[in-house]
């Protein structure tokens, strides 16, 4: 029943827009200077498919007995129609075969291939109905090409107005909201564009037609390949309403049809670039939605990844602790002065930890740094000292070298003395494969330039192997059977905010050496001031 509905709305629009724009006919082939049907059915068989050609052939039959009334036999009649038909209905074939047409104009390409295979299927129309009238002796043949021009004009026209309108809304529905002030002072600036053309005698249409381009260019700026339809539709009834009133010659008529052609063209072809460039931009901004979010998702990966690596150490020394406070309970209760010092300890190791996950939390929510002016010696003790008990346990010969007169560095305590403590930590644990040799770790700063400050640890266990050394900085990257491949990247992270490096160096002794520098106080101020 829908589609019944839709083929009677078609019949009845398909001879509505045939008789109104009945105009001018060139006889003895009646043909208009602009005939929409065509771009009706083109859009009938875009959007609804290739087996409705039927309902082409019966209207444009229709049409021809109601509203042309040719003087010619009735065979002749059916054949101009099945040759129209045949035209249009294969353009559509080749549109939505092939060629791949979005019916929704979503490309620059599907309207250039639009363009093409309708001008191409106009032409051939053209062609059919003109060569079976003329051969059936209804047109003189020294007339062939004229009416072959004007009814390619005709048509051509129709369709480039009405069949972008009805597939540029098709879906989308037209808005019936009060206009804007824009809206109405962009109508109003089509039809003072059309009453300069036509209305002031002392005027050429021909020169002054130019004035169109404007309000049409501001437009398709504004509204894309939608409001553009709407222009083109109201400047070609104005344009027919201007030829009705006036006083045309049907060479005029003929030409100013080619100069609509022209502008709808060019219309068209700058709205779908205005609303290409929209979508373009609507996809852009949906993909940097999604990778924000997938940003967000790695940074809480990233962070809670960070978390748990750097809460190993502080709970491991919580655990160590309380089993040690259990020992001393079991062997000596009396012992209390111990035991409240081993109970400091592990308070300070709960705040060591909490203030880790604060400063880590403000780091990779917004790179936050809590900057402050530290003695090198003051941070070397605050990195190291959490790890000075278990060196010792495990036999590992610690040297500091902390060159005079360093000076103050400008750093986010915690985190630097983070990077120090993982890499003290890395070369301790490099160790665990070689019990028997001596073990040896050397921490040292040193001035580099007058800028910089040079902190490194280096360590004489096996060294990293070859397949690692590419791949050191990498996140979960790690030859450690029980680690999680984030330290080494972590601290590249934090010195990096602060404005140095971290690297790896070969040390002539064989082991391993990690270098970080961080700015001296100075250097630090003249990069955050911008004068």
């Amino acid at each position: 029943m829908k589609n019944l509905a839709c083929l009677a709305g078609y019949f009845a629009l398909y001879v509505f827009l045939d008789w109104v724009s009945y105009i001018h006919p060139v006889l003895p082939l009646a043909i208009t200077p602009w005939n929409p049907p065509p771009g009706l059915s083109l859009a009938l068989l875009l959007l609804l498919g290739l087996r409705y050609w039927p309902a082409l052939f019966f209207a444009a039959l229709l049409a021809e007995l109601l509203v042309r009334g040719l003087p010619a036999p009735f065979p002749y009649t059916v054949l101009s129609s099945l040759s129209l038909t045949l035209c249009y209905a294969g353009a559509v074939a080749l549109l939505r075969g092939p060629l791949h047409f979005d019916a929704g104009f979503g490309t620059l390409r599907d309207l250039f291939v639009f363009l093409l295979v309708a001008s191409g299927g106009a032409f051939l129309a053209a062609l059919g109905y003109v060569s079976i009238y003329t051969y059936a002796g209804i047109a003189p043949q020294e007339t062939y090409l004229a009416n072959l021009l004007r009814f390619w004009v005709g048509d051509m026209i129709g369709i480039m107005v009405v069949t972008p309108l009805i597939l540029a809304h098709a879906g989308k529905g037209f808005s019936l909201s009060k206009p804007g002030r824009e809206t109405l002072a962009q109508g109003v600036s089509i039809l003072l564009a059309l009453w300069l053309i036509f209305g002031l005698e002392f005027t050429d249409e021909f020169k002054f037609f130019y004035l169109l381009f404007l309000p049409l260019i501001w437009i398709a700026m504004r509204h894309g390949i939608q409001g553009t339809t709407l222009a083109l539709l109201v400047s070609q009834l104005g344009l027919i309403g201007a030829v009705l009133l006036g006083s045309h010659h049907t060479t005029a008529v003929v030409e100013l049809q080619l100069l609509m052609l022209a502008l709808a063209i060019t219309g068209l072809f700058l709205g779908m670039a205005v609303t290409s460039r929209r979508m373009i931009e609507e996809k852009l901004q949906a993909q940097a939605a999604e990778l924000n979010h997938a940003l967000r998702l790695a940074a809480a990966g990233e962070m809670a990844a960070a978390l748990a690596h750097e809460l190993n150490q502080p709970l491991s020394a919580l655990g160590s602790y309380a089993r040690s406070c259990q020992l001393m309970l079991t062997m000596n209760p009396a012992d209390l002065e111990r035991i409240n010092e081993t109970m400091d300890k592990m308070g300070r190791e709960v705040g060591r930890a909490g203030e880790e996950v604060r400063r880590l939390r403000d780091f990779f929510r917004d790179g936050t740094l809590r900057l402050e002016s530290m003695d090198v010696k003051q941070l070397a003790g605050e990195g190291l000292e959490p790890l000075i008990r278990k060196i010792e346990s495990k036999g590992i010969a610690l040297h500091v070298r902390l060159q005079e007169n360093l000076p103050a560095v400008q750093v986010d305590r915690v985190q630097i003395a983070t990077v120090l403590r993982n890499l003290v930590y890395n070369a301790m644990e490099a160790f665990a494969d070689t019990p028997e040799r001596p073990c040896d770790i050397h921490v040292t700063a040193t001035s580099s330039g007058n800028d910089w400050v040079k902190f490194c640890v280096e360590d004489n266990g096996p060294g990293v192997s070859g397949e690692m050394i590419d791949n050191l900085f990498s996140p979960f990257s790690t030859s450690k059977a029980q680690g999680m491949g984030l330290g080494l990247s972590i601290s590249r992270a934090l010195v990096e905010a602060h404005g140095g490096k971290l690297w790896a160096e070969a040390p002539v002794a064989g082991g391993a050496r990690f270098c970080f520098t961080l700015p001296a106080g100075t250097a630090l101020q003249e990069q955050h001031d911008p004068h």
